[in-house]
Formats: structure tokens, sequence, C-alpha cells
């Protein structure tokens, strides 16, 4: 059963979130989700004790202010959905089930808001308005590109394991294929854990999943190694574990002190070079790079700024290991309106890019070649599973930590959001790998 329980909101900290007014097609945008409820596997449960949809459906929305929770969605659409559940006027036992079917059919109802579509330069033709491809905002390439996210580590700690790593991790379980594409790229697919993993599980599996990247890389003794850039941590110091010289810089000085006392607590301050700085400022050959989520912040910016770095550092038969998350084809809309709203309120990275989107980025490096790719996007949803979990269990230390009803309901919403994309298809998790050479191309 899903308990409604009564909602504040500090409108002076989140104004966006003052109850709508205006003259949208509510009513419209009531009365079509209500007749397609049914078809959509979901009931809706209204504050009068009446129901649209069926019964034993499997996912129940539970709706304690409809009239907010209509007009948010004609005027903001999906990021009216995110916000409408930040204020509390929603609430459903199962999060991502419920924004896995409620956020595509916002996105493609014709009287609900589309504000992705005029972020991310996408109109209801689909045409563009100078924007790349991919969704995102074209580089400007005399702007920094920020290869961080920015959350705070006081809240990273809520919801990770004692690695603090926020990118996929990989599970023991799971089954491996292994298959060669035409154009001869080497996929190895990591089937869904065999084994529902535990909390208990994570640690493990994210350092699984670093020395899975690092061997990609093929790190090893005397290897001279940049981790671009370093999380909190986990990848410098396991690639530092295998005897690697390491180098990896941080913007934050928040993440430079935890670093710094990470790593001379696991004795390591020897093997790890660490500066405040960005990669683009880093200088000297180096056999392996390294990088994880490079386009959590910056989006598909991240990504090619990475790639430039490895095309002007790694030494010929040098290696590039990327982790991060693509879409499979062109960005579904209903991950371009989730986007919309993880903007507003968390990273304005945009949508995932497009998988065709890094091939052509490596094709116009002059010395990088793809490999490889490992897939694991079941073990990441996973992942984002037991973040939500873990989270939900610390709201109370999130609350003495200064982070109110509204900041947990955001960021409960953000995870869901993430696990949502993974199973629906929406993005996939990848690891990449890219060799240097010699040639010119």
């Amino acid at each position: 059963m899903v308990r409604l329980e009564p909602q504040t909101v500090d409108l002076e900290r989140w104004p966006a979130l003052a109850s709508p007014t205006g003259t949208g097609p509510a009513g419209v945008v009531a009365e079509a989700l209500r007749r397609a409820a049914r078809e959509l596997g979901i009931r809706i449960d209204y504050p009068d004790s009446s129901a649209a949809g069926e019964f034993d459906a499997g996912t129940t929305v539970v709706l304690r202010d409809p009239e907010s929770f209509w007009m948010r969605l004609a005027t903001g659409g999906v990021l009216g959905l995110g916000e409408s559940f930040m204020a509390g006027e929603w609430a459903t036992s199962d999060l991502v089930s419920a924004i896995g079917v409620l956020a595509p059919w916002i996105a493609e109802h014709p009287d609900c808001a589309v504000p992705g579509e005029r972020a991310y330069g996408r109109d209801r033709r689909g045409g563009r308005e100078g924007r790349s491809s991919h969704g995102g905002r074209r580089r400007d390439r005399t702007s920094p590109v920020s290869l961080e996210d920015s959350v705070p580590g006081a809240l990273t700690s809520l919801y990770t394991d004692e690695t603090m790593s926020t990118s996929g991790a990989v599970f023991a379980s799971g089954a491996r294929t292994r298959s060669r594409l035409d154009d001869g790229l080497d996929v190895v697919h990591l089937e869904a854990p065999s084994a529902r993993p535990r909390r208990s599980d994570l640690g493990d599996a994210q350092r699984r999943s670093a020395d899975m990247l690092l061997t990609l890389a093929g790190i090893h003794a005397g290897s001279r190694v940049l981790v671009a850039t370093p999380g909190w941590g986990e990848v410098p110091m396991r690639a530092a574990e295998r005897g690697a010289h390491v180098r990896t810089m941080t913007g934050s000085t928040e993440r430079l002190s935890v670093l710094g006392s990470r790593f001379a607590g696991a004795d390591l301050e020897d093997s790890i070079s660490l500066f405040l700085g960005a990669p683009s400022e880093t200088g000297g050959a180096v056999d392996a790079l390294v990088a994880v989520d490079p386009g959590v912040e910056s989006g598909m910016a991240g990504i090619d700024e990475v790639v430039s770095v490895a095309d002007r550092l790694l030494e010929p038969g040098g290696r590039l290991a990327l982790q991060a998350m693509v879409c499979p084809g062109k960005p579904a809309r209903a991950l371009v309106e989730l986007a919309a709203w993880e903007a507003t309120y968390v990273s304005n990275a945009g949508p995932a890019p497009a998988w065709s989107d890094v091939t052509e980025l490596l094709e116009r490096s002059s010395r990088l070649r793809l490999l490889g790719r490992v897939e694991v996007t079941s073990h990441h949803a996973e992942t984002v599973r037991l973040w939500s979990e873990t989270f939900a269990l610390k709201g109370r230390d999130a609350a003495a930590l200064g982070f109110d009803a509204v900041y947990r309901r955001m960021w409960a919403f953000h995870l869901a959001a993430q696990e949502a994309g993974l199973r629906r298809g929406w993005v996939e998790s990848v690891q990449v790998l890219a060799g240097a050479s010699d040639a010119v191309l």
C-alpha cells in the first residue's frame, strides 16, 4: 500500500514548486490519462477513493493533489511530473515503473508541454535549432568542460557504498557472451546477474567494475596512467595497487582534500600524483587513459574532451578505456524530456549521447581506433536499484545533513529515472576500448 503523508514545501527554497496556475489543458490531459490507464497497465487512485485502470495493475499512482498534478503535466510535461513528485502531489510504491510508463505517455501526448524539446533543440516535427545531432548543446572549444559530477560528498555517501563510486558496478554472477560485428568491433555482453544482488554486494561489485576497466586499458606494474577524473578515488587507487604510476586531477577543492586523505590512508600517496586542475591541462606521455562517466556534467563535450586528451598524450600502442552511458540510437523522446528535469535540478548534460556519436568522434580522431566495448547495462540497473534502496533507508541521516524532504524526493526521482532508462532500453551502460597508433589518418 502507498502511504500519503502531509507534505510541506519551503517555497523560498523551492519557488518553482508553487501550486501551478494557468489555463493549460489540464482537464483534457486528466481525461486522456484516465482513459489510457488500463492500456498502460497502471492504476490511478484519487482522493475521493475512485480509481482508473485495473484494480490489480502492476503500478499504482496515488494522487494527493490531482488538480496540481494535471496542471503540471499540461504546463510542464515530464518536467512537471518530476516537480509534482517533489511537491508530494503524487506517490507510488514503484517509482521506476511509474516513470517508465508515465514519461513516454506524457512526452508523446499533444496536450502536455515539451520543455525538453525547447531545451535540446527539437520541435514537434523533429526539426533542429542549431544544435548538435546528439541533442546536446554544441561545444564551445573556448569554454571549460567539466568532467566531474558536482554532487557533494555528503550526498554521495548517503546512497553509494564504501567506495563512493557513482558509476555502474559489475556483479559476480551473470553469463558473458562475446561476438564480433561486421566492422570488426569486439562486443562482450554481460547478462543480468543470475541472483538478485544485495546492498552488501555493491562494494565488491564496484571494485570489480574498476578492475575490468583497468584490465581493458592494459594497466600493469610500471604503466603510466592518467585517470580523468578520479571520482572519489576508487579507480586511481585500484590502478596504483597494480603498480602503475598514476596521475589524476580534480577541479574541486573538496575532492582534493578527501582524495588526498584517502590516498594517504591507503599508503598510496607516492604512487598517485594528484593535482587541482583539468585533464586538458595535463602534459607528458602516458600508456593508458581511463575515464569514468566524463559526460555526466557536460554530455558529449565531456567525452570529446577525454578523446582529445587521449589523442594528444597516449603513446603508440597506448589505450583509452572509457565507461559511459549512451543511447542505442536517437535519444528517446521520454529521455529528452527527463533530461529537461535533470537540467533544472541535477545536471545540465542533456540526454546521453547516441552510440553513433561516440563512434564518429573516434573515427575523426587522428590516432585512436575503436577496438571493442563491454555492455553492462543490466548490472548498472541493479546498481541504481541498490542506490535507491540505500538512500531510502538513510532518510534521517539526509535530513540531519540539511537535505529537506523535497530534496530527498528530488534525489529519489533522479535515481528512479536513471533506473527506468536502463531497464526500458533508453540508455545503455558500456565500457569502451580504443587504441592509439603512430599513423595520422
